[in-house]
């Protein structure tokens, strides 16, 4: 597809969904977890922030998909671009919606779940999928022993942004939106349902639970060699760092969204008592499945969380 980008500001008050992006921020809806603890997540509701639109590629019986870059404020940490795919029905009006928030890794790309927006798509069902900064998570950055702790803050604030300028498209229905997050993207997940009311219903594609405990006493490999690559100091620092953001502290806070998790029985990074630990500490209304599996899950899990979604946005 020829991207074709177009930028345009505009003032807060004007109304104009189809070109620009209006940071409403956390102000706006009231917090779920306590202010103490939700602000880490605050960020700027001030600024006006452009987006850039490509052009849409339209895909029969199925959708229309188009490519976005949102500029963070000049004052947020980080700075540069949100890159956003929108995979809309092709049908007009607001559709309920889902954000994708994908997994970590160097080859990893908001594209890996293409596909099932569009399956969600045929069926009336819009998709938002972010593109987060989960690069090179446990690599021991030598200045920087935070710095796993800074993405996972940095991601949950970019799809709040995210959520605000779907507020202002016509394709979006945030009245009905679902999150489905995959290992670091779950992890990014469960913390925006702990915060915003917006969030009405959670996938937890293998989520980690307390990665500041298990990564004290994991033997999987490269966890293992990760650990050992810090001095005592610059160990405790970065646990120290993390622990306020283990998933397990914030998912209490999700209700009254839905929250499904989706476990692999042989998830190389969680542990079976860690997803216990995790899925007990979730607030109702929940549910959970095991699938045999590792932690990229399988066929099954894919169609399995279709129909949830279709499920609980639909009705059907």
């Amino acid at each position: 597809m020829r991207r074709l980008w177009r930028s345009t500001i505009c003032a807060i008050n004007v109304v104009a969904p189809s070109l620009v992006f209006m940071t409403l921020g956390s102000a706006a809806y009231a917090q779920k977890a306590p202010p103490e603890q939700a602000k880490l997540f605050d960020y700027s509701t001030t600024a006006t922030v452009p987006a850039m639109a490509g052009g849409v590629l339209r895909k029969a019986k199925c959708c229309d998909v188009t490519e976005w870059k949102l500029v963070r404020p000049a004052d947020a940490e980080g700075g540069g671009d949100i890159e956003l795919t929108v995979v809309a029905p092709i049908s007009k009006g607001r559709h309920p919606t889902v954000l994708w928030l994908h997994r970590e890794g160097n080859e990893v790309k908001r594209a890996m779940f293409v596909q099932e927006a569009e399956a969600l798509a045929a069926g009336g069902i819009a998709s938002l999928l972010v593109e987060l900064p989960f690069k090179q998570p446990y690599v021991h950055r030598a200045n920087n022993n935070a710095g796993d702790a800074e993405t996972i803050r940095a991601a949950v604030i970019d799809t709040r942004r995210a959520m605000d300028w779907a507020a202002t498209r016509p394709e979006f229905n945030i009245d009905k939106l679902a999150i489905v997050g995959h290992r670091f993207g779950a992890w990014a997940a469960a913390l925006v349902a702990g915060v915003d009311k917006r969030v009405d219903a959670l996938v937890l594609m293998s989520p980690p639970g307390k990665p500041s405990g298990w990564l004290q006493v994991t033997e999987q490999a490269k966890a293992k060699q990760f650990r050992e690559s810090f001095d005592k100091d610059s160990w405790i620092g970065y646990l120290a760092s993390i622990e306020p953001l283990d998933p397990e502290r914030w998912i209490q806070y999700a209700a009254p969204a839905k929250v499904y998790f989706q476990f692999g029985s042989s998830d190389g990074w969680v542990q079976t008592l860690e997803q216990v630990d995790l899925y007990r500490a979730a607030s109702q209304p929940k549910a959970r499945q095991m699938f045999d599996s590792d932690e990229m899950l399988n066929e099954e899990a894919r169609k399995d969380r279709g129909l949830w979604l279709k499920k609980v946005l639909l009705g059907k």
